[in-house]
């Protein structure tokens, strides 16, 4: 791509540069500036419905599976989180080097357009994304640009008689001819500059594209659902670059109608360059499938279906422990919060969990060892979850005293780091030891002579995922209703083992004040 070129272009040696014939510079226009409507000189924040989360990135997940031309620049560069960069003399024996996507000008019929599967879902989960807003940078782009865009979108189910390959996420990108071979270039996908695609080869993709249509619409024309209609763009000077695009809320609808899309197809009229496509958006369920948007569908009966969120820490976007709430954390050290005590520190204390800031790596959490008596084989039970009784656990003090009556508001279990031995699953119970020692609590929590100890679940069993901030909030139904009631102590049971990064509990402290002086995120 862009950085390979500008890598080999530091790589040429002094006579090969001065040897070889110079290429005309291409300039940039001396036109005055104008900003059409959907045309901002910055983009904006990301309103309060829309959530900082860029479905169209490459780090996400992201990847271009067909491009009909990429002559001058691969289409790869539209997904890169990078800022666009210009070198003024750096060529290729196609041209002028582009950070972007930009096709040769078009001298045959049709137009220029490439198809992008979204990281919604992030784990190749039955997850399409509601795509609240586009926005296209044109930025170096200032007499090259394409001159309109639209940007459709679709949902890609199994074909018929297909359940996805028994829950891989294969037929995401097998449906478009060629993709598994560009995707074997690289992550992500890796178009090759200097090429177009055959007649042949566009009307093949354009068919595929059909099919899948209809696949959620029978009926249909083949047709995907347009959610940026023909819209012009302007050159990529500095006050005209940014376009901002929210999409109209009948587009929505029919995009949640179908499940949320996976796809995006971006069509060029006729031919040009744009440097950067950004779509946000969230997660949806499609129609039959119960969960709560985001992560593993498979959860204990009793766990509720909203009040959940999964946030893996690969998205741009700020993890639910920077977000306000309106309690504050009580499980921090710096709130008074205590590790009590746990049934294996193999690889870290349980005080680990309650550390402020976001942990550094792998050993700033708390992780036990495998388990010597470990099945030979891993079984699930009718719920999704592993057949086991194995489990670890870790007990830990709230400060501040505790939360008032009505108990904790939210939970957050974060497996940050933790990408090959996250738990499989975890729960969380609390108690209510006023007038009881640490040690009695910590007696109890491991099944021992519990006396006057109450333990009541707050998080029922419930998978997990790797590198990822699980919210659980209670005014939305995520925790359980036995759990409104005064909370000193939580203990946290991982199945069967594993690690966690941090573990954050909120509420009102037991002695008022709203949580004035207290915590309310890691930052």
């Amino acid at each position: 791509h862009f950085v390979d070129a500008f890598v080999n272009r530091r790589r040429r040696r002094p006579t090969e540069r001065t040897n070889r014939p110079r290429t005309a510079r291409r300039k940039k226009p001396s036109l005055p500036p104008s900003t059409p409507r959907g045309t901002t000189k910055m983009p904006p924040p990301a309103p309060a419905d829309v959530p900082a989360a860029n479905l169209a990135c490459s780090e996400s997940g992201a990847a271009v599976l067909f491009a009909t031309d990429e002559w001058f620049a691969a289409a790869e560069n539209l997904l890169s989180p990078r800022p666009p960069e210009f070198v003024p003399d750096l060529y290729c024996e196609q041209g002028k080097v582009m950070d972007g996507w930009e096709t040769r000008r078009r001298r045959a019929e049709g137009h220029d357009w490439c198809v992008i599967r979204l990281a919604a879902g992030g784990d190749g989960g039955p997850w399409g994304a509601d795509v609240s807003r586009i926005e296209l940078d044109t930025a170096h782009f200032t007499g090259n640009q394409a001159p309109r865009v639209s940007v459709e979108a679709v949902r890609v189910v199994p074909p018929p008689g297909g359940d996805g390959g028994g829950g891989n996420d294969d037929y995401l990108y097998t449906w478009m001819p060629g993709a598994v071979t560009r995707l074997a270039r690289g992550k992500g996908g890796r178009g090759v500059r200097g090429t177009g695609q055959t007649p042949a080869a566009v009307e093949s993709a354009l068919a595929a594209c059909r099919r899948v249509a209809m696949r959620i619409d029978p009926d249909g024309d083949g047709g995907w659902a347009e959610i940026l209609p023909v819209t012009p763009l302007r050159p990529g000077r500095e006050d005209t670059r940014h376009h901002v695009f929210d999409v109209a809320e009948d587009a929505r609808e029919a995009v949640r109608a179908m499940g949320g899309a996976t796809h995006l197809r971006l069509n060029y009229f006729p031919d040009g360059g744009v440097a950067r496509l950004r779509a946000f958006g969230r997660p949806v369920a499609a129609p039959g499938v119960e969960g709560d948007g985001v992560g593993d569908a498979a959860a204990d009966s009793s766990r509720p279906s909203s009040g959940r969120t999964v946030h893996p820490h690969s998205l741009p976007s700020d993890p639910p422990s920077c977000r306000p709430h309106r309690h504050p954390e009580l499980s921090s050290s710096s709130a008074g919060g205590a590790g009590v005590g746990c049934s294996d520190r193999h690889y870290g204390e349980p005080s680990n969990l309650l550390s402020p800031a976001p942990g550094r790596d792998m050993g700033d959490g708390w992780e036990t060892a495998r388990h010597p008596d470990r099945p030979a084989v891993v079984v699930k039970d009718g719920r999704g979850l592993q057949d086991t009784d194995l489990a670890d656990w870790a007990v830990l003090r709230l400060g501040s005293g505790g939360t008032d009556a009505d108990g904790p508001s939210r939970v957050i279990l974060d497996t940050r780091h933790f990408r090959g031995n996250f738990p499989e699953s975890a729960a969380v119970d609390g108690c209510c030891a006023d007038g009881i020692g640490d040690d009695e609590v910590r007696r109890s929590a491991g099944g021992g002579d519990g006396g006057r100890l109450d333990w009541f679940p707050l998080v029922g069993r419930t998978p997990l995922s790797a590198d990822a901030e699980h919210e659980f909030v209670a005014a939305a139904g995520g925790l359980s209703l036995e759990g409104r009631r005064r909370t000193t102590h939580v203990r946290v049971t991982i199945y069967p083992d594993g690690g966690l990064s941090r573990v954050r509990v909120y509420g009102a402290p037991a002695g008022g004040g709203g949580g004035a002086g207290f915590p309310r995120s890691h930052l």
